[in-house]
């Protein structure tokens, strides 16, 4: 029986690995490795405060804290000492206190004190706590958990950089406060106009989506050393069109165009994107998301920042969206059971990036994007909305 006879017997039950080289995170996996050259958002900064964070970030159980001088750190969680979480450790003046015997690190590791030892021993000079370099951007704290003589500069984005401007970093919890379901599919979301039109455009009065969600687009894909956009362009009623540009970086930071759609700034340009989010993995089943916003006055933010948005079973099925249609595709989705269409094209574009990204870190190279000339470390974002008059 071949499978266009359309029996489930001897394909449905069986269900293949997943594309380990793509969505597995763990050091010394080809994605790990990949993910580790890059910085990635772990916390809000305003999450730092009296007390230390536990993270779990590339599979990898981190503490993040702000010392009392101000400088923020990210360690390994467990103290070198005997293993306690540093999350209950004391935040000093330099550094962080492990609770249980009192060794004293700083955001790089160096022990600073072994109250139980001698006062004179060196051993605390001879041990470190292991640490990675941790900087602040708009309000999240990056770390960068990669090889020290391979770290990049710190990526910062052209629609981010208004010193006048009032930004919004937060939580995306569209897809819970932690996603059960492994990054890739989450990222892909957004190199995918399809879905807008199928998905959000039968739902858009539930969930504030502009009517012209709901208008069936013409789609086009395009990518750079770096990134993949689709282009997706709708005609509106009295000749007008929409053209609107999504993008999606490696590894993990996107750009969404607003979803207010006017098509024009206040200086009557092309409206640009005023947000990027990054989607970062927790584990291989797992993933925390992250925006910073501009706030524009009379525009709403791209999502409100208030929590976890629980619904009952029977609504996710009545009015499903992204959290229904993404986490649902198992905790990983199976690459090898997709039949991919013409308008996943930016899909594939995206999967083939990662992989060219993978085959250069493995060649002893800088991967896309890889930021080292302070002179070139804005990144231009393609994303918005712009409409064409009639005529």
């Amino acid at each position: 029986m071949t499978a266009i006879d359309g029996s489930g017997y001897g394909r449905n039950a069986i269900v293949p690995d997943e594309n380990v080289r793509l969505t597995h995170v763990g050091a010394g996996t080809p994605m790990g490795e990949l993910m580790r050259r890059y910085w990635h958002p772990v916390c809000l900064s305003s999450e730092l405060a009296d007390f230390p964070k536990y993270l779990r970030i590339l599979d990898e159980e981190l503490v993040a804290y702000r010392d009392k001088s101000g400088r923020v750190g990210v360690l390994g969680a467990h103290c070198i000492h005997r293993g306690t979480s540093l999350e209950y450790g004391r935040i000093e003046e330099q550094g962080l206190r492990c609770c249980y015997h009192g060794w004293y690190y700083d955001a790089e590791g160096r022990c600073l004190d072994q109250p139980g030892e001698p006062a004179k021993s060196p051993y605390k000079k001879e041990v470190r706590q292991p640490w990675y370099p941790a900087e602040e951007y708009r309000g999240l704290v990056f770390a960068y958990l990669g090889p020290p003589e391979k770290k990049p500069l710190l990526p910062r984005y052209d629609i981010l950089e208004d010193e006048e401007a009032e930004y919004l970093a937060y939580r995306n919890y569209s897809r819970g406060a932690v996603a059960a379901c492994n990054w890739l599919q989450l990222h892909e979301n957004a190199a995918d106009p399809i879905h807008i039109y199928t998905l959000h455009g039968a739902n858009r009065s539930v969930f504030d989506f502009d009517d012209v969600m709901g208008i069936k687009p013409a789609i086009d894909f395009v990518r750079s050393d770096r990134h993949v956009s689709y282009i997706r362009t709708t005609d509106l009623e009295g000749g007008n069109r929409l053209i609107r540009t999504s993008t999606i970086f490696v590894p993990t930071a996107k750009c969404i165009p607003p979803p207010d759609v006017t098509g024009t700034d206040p200086d009557g340009e092309t409206e640009r994107a005023r947000m990027v989010g990054w989607w970062v993995p927790v584990d291989n089943e797992h993933t925390i998301g992250f925006h910073v916003e501009r706030i524009d006055p009379g525009k709403r933010i791209f999502q409100p920042p208030d929590g976890e948005v629980v619904r009952d079973y029977e609504e996710t099925q009545r009015t499903p969206d992204d959290w229904e249609a993404q986490v649902s595709q198992r905790p990983i989705a199976r690459h090898a059971l997709e039949h991919l269409a013409t308008s996943d094209r930016g899909i594939v574009m995206f999967r083939r990036l990662l992989n060219e990204a993978i085959d250069a870190v493995e060649r002893g190279e800088d991967p896309p994007g890889t930021l080292r000339d302070p002179a070139d470390g804005i990144v231009v974002v393609p994303s918005g909305n712009e409409v064409i008059a009639a005529g």
